[in-house]
């Protein structure tokens, strides 16, 4: 039998499996009816959807002039913009602002873009543990998955094994039940327990002023703040 290219063969795989296919019919089937409902709000759904395209298209052309606007706007505000001209530039400079910041642990907040230069793994070969914050990458981290959506990273997943894989991590002995309320509150006392064990080690550097990561100094550090956009990634108050 020959051996199919790597899409082909994952597409077999997944189709073979009667639960992800369960759960991507109801999690679509969800999105759609709720967006339905939302588009049925408006009558002039469609004019407003070609007016946000417009403004993207026109964004993307002049793509260079809008990021200049960006660089100014940060640095009058405080803030410092890194260039970078791909991805394995931007995710040097991020990993070099973590090591300046004497940190050994990022905390994330949710990206597409460090999504696509791949930043996680860029971190961990530089020694630099990433945890994520958001709730779906946060599911899909502690699998050991990539993202299956650009926008629902966990849409592949149901209730059930979301709950089964929190009690195996960061719920470890907790009789947690599949509610989304009591999931969402366990990765939310887990995000809790990431940024007291952060807030321990922001001390006095500097006299406590702003380090380049975003956060304060740190004496003897071991969190950062990663910023959020890595292919012209800014730091600051905000960041």
């Amino acid at each position: 039998m020959p051996v199919l290219p790597a899409f082909p063969a994952a597409a077999k795989a997944a189709l073979a499996n009667t639960q992800l296919r369960r759960n991507l019919t109801k999690a679509t089937t969800t999105i759609r009816a709720k967006r339905a409902r939302v588009v049925e709000e408006l009558t002039d759904w469609e004019e407003l959807r070609a007016a946000g395209a417009a403004i993207k298209d026109e964004t993307l052309r002049h793509l260079d002039h809008y990021l200049l606007q960006l660089e100014g706007a940060v640095t009058r505000a405080g803030g410092r913009v890194h260039w970078a001209r791909d991805a394995a530039e931007a995710n040097t400079i991020i990993a070099r602002l973590v090591r300046e910041a004497g940190a050994k642990r990022v905390v994330k907040v949710k990206s597409l873009t460090t999504d696509e230069i791949q930043l996680n793994d860029a971190l961990a070969s530089a020694g630099i543990t990433a945890v994520e914050t958001d709730l779906a990458e946060l599911i899909i981290q502690l699998a050991h998955e990539p993202s299956s959506h650009l926008l629902v990273p966990a849409i592949h997943k149901n209730r059930s094994e979301i709950r089964d894989l929190f009690r195996r991590t960061i719920a470890r002995g907790q009789d947690l039940s599949d509610e989304p309320r009591a999931l969402a509150g366990a990765a939310r006392l887990f995000a809790r327990a990431v940024s007291l064990r952060r807030g321990s080690h922001q001390r006095g550097e500097r006299g406590g002023g702003r380090d380049r990561c975003g956060g304060r100094g740190r004496e003897r550090g071991q969190w950062a703040h990663v910023p959020h956009s890595a292919t012209h990634a800014h730091h600051g108050d905000g960041h």
